[in-house]
C-alpha cells in the first residue's frame, strides 16, 4: 500500500503519467535470471537474432523519467503489499511500460519474473544463470552494490534529479533489497552479501516448478548461441 512517505516523494519528485506504449506484436522470450547473469551477452545475443530486447540499463537511460517512475510502482505494488495481499500487476500494466519488445532481460525480469510469465503463457522462457556461484555473488557486491548502493556521488545526486531519483528508488529501495530479502529497508548491501546465494538458488527454483519443461531454456554464457535460436 502506498505510504506517506511514498506519496511526499511523487509530490516532490513525480511526473504526469505517461501515455502507454502500445504492443503491435508478441513478447516472444523473457529472460528470467537474476542480474549479474550474463544478461548483457544474452541480451547482444538476441539482439543479434533479430529480436528487440528490453534490458535493465534501458529503464535508466529511458527518454521519458516517467516511464522510470513506471517501473518503480509496480515494484512497490509487488513488495509494499496491497489489501488483500496479492501482487495484481497485469499483462496490460507491462505492455504500458514494454511497448513492442520482443524479448524483456534483467531487473525488470527478474524482478517480476513470476508475473510476467503469468502475464505472458505464450512466451518462451529463458532462465539465465551462472554456473559458479561464488563469482556471481561477487560481480554482484562489486557492481550492484560497491559500484552503485556505495556510491555517494550518486546518492547524494539523486536528491536533485528526478530522474535519478526514480532509478534510485527502482534499483537501490524497492528492487534490489526486496528481491534478495534485506534484512534491512532499502538496503541493497544486507541483502545480497547475507542472502544473495540462496535467493540465487530459490529464484531459479521457483522458475523450474512454475514454467513447464517445453518453454523453458536454462542458459548461461558458455553454452554460446546456438541453445538461443531454439527460442527465436
Amino acid at each position: 500500500m502506498e505510504s506517506i512517505k511514498d506519496r511526499v516523494k511523487e509530490l516532490i519528485y513525480g511526473f504526469p503519467k505517461p501515455p502507454p506504449r502500445a504492443r503491435s506484436k508478441p513478447l516472444q522470450v523473457i529472460c528470467v535470471g537474476p542480474p549479474r547473469s550474463a544478461t548483457e551477452s544474452l541480451s547482444v545475443a538476441l539482439r543479434q537474432l533479430g529480436l528487440t530486447t528490453y534490458h535493465g540499463w534501458d529503464i535508466a537511460f529511458e527518454e521519458n523519467a516517467a516511464y522510470i517512475q513506471g517501473w518503480d510502482k509496480l515494484a512497490r505494488r509487488k513488495w509494499k503489499g496491497a489489501p488483500d495481499g496479492d501482487a495484481h500487476i497485469t499483462r496490460e500494466d507491462f505492455d504500458a511500460l514494454l511497448g513492442h519488445a520482443d524479448a524483456v532481460v534483467d531487473s525488470a525480469a527478474s524482478f517480476f519474473a513470476a508475473q510476467l510469465i503469468e502475464a505472458y503463457p505464450e512466451a518462451k522462457i529463458i532462465l539465465n544463470t551462472r554456473r559458479d556461484l561464488d563469482a556471481w555473488h561477487r560481480s554482484a557486491m562489486k557492481t550492484l552494490v560497491s559500484d552503485i548502493e556505495d556510491s555517494w556521488f550518486y546518492w547524494m545526486l539523486h536528491f536533485f534529479n528526478a530522474d535519478l531519483f526514480w532509478i534510485w528508488e527502482f534499483i537501490s529501495v524497492n528492487g534490489y533489497p526486496n528481491l534478495f530479502r534485506s534484512p534491512f529497508k532499502g538496503n541493497a548491501r544486507e541483502g545480497i552479501a547475507r542472502n544473495g546465494k540462496w535467493v540465487y538458488r530459490e529464484h531459479c527454483n521457483m522458475i523450474r516448478g512454475l514454467v513447464p519443461k517445453e518453454r523453458l531454456l536454462e542458459w548461461n554464457a558458455e553454452d554460446g548461441w546456438d541453445p538461443l535460436c531454439k527460442v527465436t
